[in-house]
């Protein structure tokens, strides 16, 4: 039941998130801002997250996740896949979000992870170089 009713005030916190990244910028957001919107304590976000930036990132994880993400497709096609997590609620989002250096920071830390991460026949060096071309690409 524990699990149940931790994961319904997560996606709260998620769909709260979500509108508030489509309405402003990710660096002027504040914790209390997103305990509102979501309908919950300030303390409930703090078991739930660390900080807005932890937020972020589980955020884009659950987006990967429910995105059907595949891991062989990432090295080949990179952009291509991040195209297809962004199909879901992220467009939006990223369009909004665009001109926030927070948010592109908190964004590239989460590819860096997701690359880092990806069990594949690369190299650490390979995936380094990887993370370069793609931190190029986007600047």
């Amino acid at each position: 039941m524990a699990n149940l009713q931790n994961e319904r005030t997560k996606k709260l916190i998620f769909m709260g998130f979500k509108e508030l990244l489509n309405n402003k910028a990710f660096s002027k957001i504040t914790i209390n801002e997103i305990a509102e919107e979501a309908m919950i304590h300030r303390s409930t976000f703090y078991t739930h997250f660390d900080d807005k930036y932890d937020l972020l990132r589980q955020y884009l994880i659950s987006q990967r996740i429910d995105s059907n993400f595949d891991n062989n497709e990432f090295f080949q096609h990179p952009f291509t896949t991040i195209a297809t997590i962004n199909k879901q609620d992220l467009l939006p989002i990223f369009k909004s979000q665009n001109k926030d250096f927070e948010f592109r920071t908190g964004f590239f830390q989460f590819v860096m992870d997701t690359v880092m991460s990806v069990n594949s026949d690369k190299s650490e060096l390979d995936k380094f170089f990887f993370i370069g071309r793609i931190k190029a690409i986007n600047l």
